[in-house]
């Protein structure tokens, strides 16, 4: 039988062996110095027995950016803009056109609302909203959009499409004072082709886009879209297709006679939506 105790049984003798070769090595990796050629820096492990074992201390790097400081820090960015891409339209020098426009307009049953500002004419649209108890506007120009983003009016709807609104409104390119009629470009015209449009169509427009006769909306019409046909709402008018004038043919802007206008005192700024 063997015994731990006397020190001289086999488990003992082995157990010896083996503290023995760990302490071996355990001095020899204590003594032992690594060298990182990669980092630059020596580490010295001294012996188990050692008070306090000494450790060279690293160097420091620094980096020096190729980059001043002044292109950093200092330097502005130039910010991205979007460049106003409407044209631009100038008040008529002829006056009256309103009243005059306005006249021939209401004797055709349409509706008529004078507006001082874009504020007014929002304000006008909530209440007649909440008159005929409609869900839903349905717009589709940027300029309508961001008017009724800073009044506050249908803010966060979702979910409407022209086919399930009370009402869309849009903008124009000139009422025709002598007439009473509005001029429309073909996005605006093609709208109210649609047999889905609303039954009743709101416009919102401003003092730059009045017109004395047809003859000047046209000429307007074609140098702001050069190649494109005009399209023309004439309220109560038994002329149900489209026509030329002075060789230029005319589209008849079909759709819902039940139309509102809303005239802007001020001019409508352009949108900057891209």
């Amino acid at each position: 039988m063997f015994t731990e105790e006397t020190g001289t049984g086999f488990f003992a003798k082995m157990k010896n062996v083996f503290s023995n070769s760990e302490k071996s090595t355990a001095e020899e990796v204590s003594t032992a110095t690594i060298t990182a050629k990669d980092l630059s820096f020596e580490t010295n492990f001294q012996n188990a027995t050692d008070e306090t074992p000494v450790v060279t201390t690293p160097p420091v790097f620094t980096y020096t950016s190729r980059v001043s400081d002044e292109s950093v820090t200092e330097r502005e960015i130039p910010l991205r803009t979007v460049e106003v891409t409407a044209p631009s339209y100038t008040l008529p020098a002829e006056k009256d056109l309103d009243i005059r426009f306005a006249t021939k307009f209401l004797q055709a049953n349409g509706k008529f609302i004078f507006c001082e500002n874009i504020s007014n004419a929002i304000e006008g649209l909530r209440m007649l909203k909440a008159e005929k108890n409609w869900s839903h506007i349905f717009c589709w120009e940027n300029e309508i959009k961001d008017a009724f983003c800073d009044n506050n009016f249908q803010k966060g709807s979702i979910g409407y499409t022209i086919e399930n609104s009370d009402a869309a409104i849009s903008l124009c390119e000139s009422l025709v004072a002598e007439e009473g009629t509005i001029i429309l470009n073909p996005k605006q015209a093609s709208r109210r082709r649609l047999h889905c449009f609303p039954k009743t169509h709101i416009i919102i427009t401003d003092m730059a886009h009045l017109a004395s006769s047809e003859a000047d909306g046209l000429e307007k019409f074609s140098a702001l879209n050069k190649g494109e046909l005009p399209s023309i709402i004439k309220l109560g008018s038994c002329n149900n297709g489209h026509f030329y004038d002075k060789q230029r043919l005319i589209l008849n802007a079909e759709g819902t006679e039940d139309i509102y206008v809303f005239l802007v005192d001020q001019i409508i700024p352009p949108s900057l939506r891209p």
